[in-house]
């Protein structure tokens, strides 16, 4: 029995979530043969993370070079030149707790893209999120992400699991027509020998017998029930999701290149920090998903960055963070014979928005407009962009949208990094208007390419 598994799952407008449990069978009705050619060599592949909350940009990468950035606007969080990192542009500096990546990536593959926002930005984190996850700001009420609409508009929507979220929840990223895989730990999705999740995933159909339980139900033609094809196609995305991730051994994962992903028996410098601990578990994990598995995009998260009280002690644990997770990747990816998953890899922050120019009197900063990403990638042209002589102008670091003037201009439309990655990355220009809402009717310099990214 042979199944389209495209054709099946585009009857669906939910998206899935992976279960707790695993397939007992091998469940070939469930993918079809691919052919390699039609889904393009090298396979490029992507990390995203979500930095929730807000990140405060001007501290994350420093505009020294304006005079308006000192100690009068920030008495408390002001970073002097001198105790920064120099990026080398004689304008931009980075927080002092980016030394893990600076140190340990190559220049050449990290790009810091500042000022990336949107017009009329929103100052809410919830619409912003949602806005910077279905790439249609405007409308906080689109459940469809911008990641589901590129793998279901272009060939890896083909792939047994083309995506999948590592997070607490579904990222509204990867909701969509195509249900794509959640998974919150991958040592949870082995199976035993329990007798009652064996009668519950049951057998396939064959050309003999109808199957049994739940696998039986998921292969069975489809009945006449208002939700049967949705019922089913949220399955077939279940089965499939398992019997890829099934075989996969966190635990027993060892990285390469000195990595450290640190966990509670190998903490290092983040003793006791169980929010880290649970980041690094996901990075580790989205690794191996991306090394082991035909998965394209993987999204993970960290919370907290709403630092509106008592900033300096937890942006700067936060960003060490940030730091050490994308240096860990490298190390893990970049060694080898040949191509290595680095330089097929783009690995991309994302943040709902930057915060004030100045701080408030608890210490901390309010929600604010433009913020920064860090782009990080064996195809990334490094440096620093929209954070230069050239290209910053004076009072673009007090702008005033609002008629106040406390936030840094954006300059870039956060679409346009999008639409980079899905074309000069993925090689996927002809489906831009179809992941990205309206590309081809948005116009101006702010929807210009930033080329971080080599051709």
């Amino acid at each position: 029995m042979t199944i389209d598994r495209r054709s099946f799952l585009k009857l669906s407008a939910a998206g899935a979530a992976v279960s707790t449990l695993a397939p007992l069978l091998n469940c070939p009705f469930l993918r079809r043969p691919l052919d390699a050619a039609m889904l393009g060599s090298p396979e490029k592949k992507m990390i995203l993370v979500f930095l929730r909350g807000g990140v405060d940009s001007a501290n994350m990468v420093i505009p020294h070079g304006d005079g308006s950035y000192d100690d009068v606007a920030r008495p408390t969080l002001f970073i002097p030149e001198a105790d920064a990192i120099d990026l080398g542009n004689s304008f931009a500096s980075a927080h002092p707790a980016l030394s893990n990546l600076i140190d340990n990536v190559p220049t050449g593959d990290v790009a810091y893209l500042h000022r990336v926002a949107y017009a009329n930005q929103s100052r809410s984190h919830f619409s912003s999120q949602q806005y910077w996850e279905n790439a249609t700001p405007g409308d906080p009420f689109s459940e469809i992400g911008w990641v589901n609409r590129m793998i279901d508009n272009s060939d890896f929507g083909d792939l047994a699991l083309p995506a999948a979220s590592i997070s607490n929840r579904l990222q509204v990223l990867f909701r969509g027509p195509l249900p794509l895989a959640h998974i919150q730990d991958l040592e949870r999705y082995k199976f035993g020998d329990d007798d009652v999740e064996a009668k519950f995933l049951g057998a396939a159909p064959t050309v003999t017998s109808d199957g049994a339980g739940m696998l039986g139900v998921f292969g069975a033609a489809d009945a006449d029930g208002p939700y049967d094809g949705r019922l089913r196609a949220l399955g077939r995305t279940l089965a499939t999701s398992l019997e890829e991730v099934a075989p996969l051994d966190s635990a027993g994962y060892v990285p390469e290149g000195g990595a450290t992903y640190p966990s509670a028996a190998a903490p290092g410098e983040f003793v006791g920090d169980q929010q880290a601990y649970q980041f690094f578990q996901q990075l580790k994990e989205a690794v191996i998903l991306l090394k082991e598995t035909d998965c394209r995009v993987v999204g993970i998260e960290l919370d907290g960055f709403d630092t509106h009280a008592n900033q300096i002690g937890i942006l700067d644990r936060l960003l060490r963070i940030v730091s050490h997770g994308i240096a860990s990747v490298y190390a893990d990816t970049s060694v080898g014979t040949g191509t290595t998953l680095w330089d097929d890899l783009v690995m991309c922050t994302l943040s709902e928005f930057g915060r004030t120019s100045a701080e408030n009197g608890s210490f901390g900063t309010d929600h604010g407009e433009a913020g920064c990403m860090i782009v990080a990638g064996g195809g990334v042209v490094g440096g620093v962009y929209n954070c230069d002589a050239t290209t910053w102008e004076e009072g673009d670091l007090f702008s005033a949208p609002s008629g106040v003037p406390r936030y840094v201009a954006h300059r870039t439309d956060y679409r346009a990094v999008l639409a980079e990655i899905i074309d000069r990355h993925f090689g996927q220009s002809t489906i831009l208007a179809d992941a990205i809402p309206d590309w081809d009717l948005l116009t101006g310099d702010a929807f210009d390419y930033l080329e971080f990214l080599e051709l």
